[in-house]
């Protein structure tokens, strides 16, 4: 699991958005296990849309990746910035593989 650490800006982060946060993007380390920090930052993005903002990194073993969303549902913001995550990772990872094998040839 990746350890995180969760800010947030001008948001009441409830336990169980928390809990959602460390599972989704906490859990990316399936993809690549060379992932071992993050960092996520949700905020309002108050105004007519009230919609909630998650911005997150996750690193290690030479590799960064960054996304983030928008929605008016939390849960739905975290989802989307987990699946733009994890394509990007899936991409790396694949590249690293067809890489390796390349040289193996």
């Amino acid at each position: 699991m990746i350890k995180l650490v969760v800010d947030v800006e001008d948001y009441d982060l409830s336990d169980d958005l928390k809990e959602r946060l460390q599972d989704r993007i906490g859990g990316l380390d399936d993809f690549m296990n060379t992932l071992d920090e993050g960092h996520v930052t949700v905020a309002w993005e108050g105004g007519p849309n009230e919609e909630t903002s998650v911005s997150a990194q996750v690193w290690g073993g030479g590799h960064k990746f960054e996304a983030s969303d928008v929605d008016w549902k939390p849960a739905t913001a975290v989802q989307k910035t987990r699946s733009k995550l994890e394509s990007q990772i899936r991409k790396a990872h694949g590249k690293e593989i067809s890489d390796r094998d390349r040289k193996r040839r």
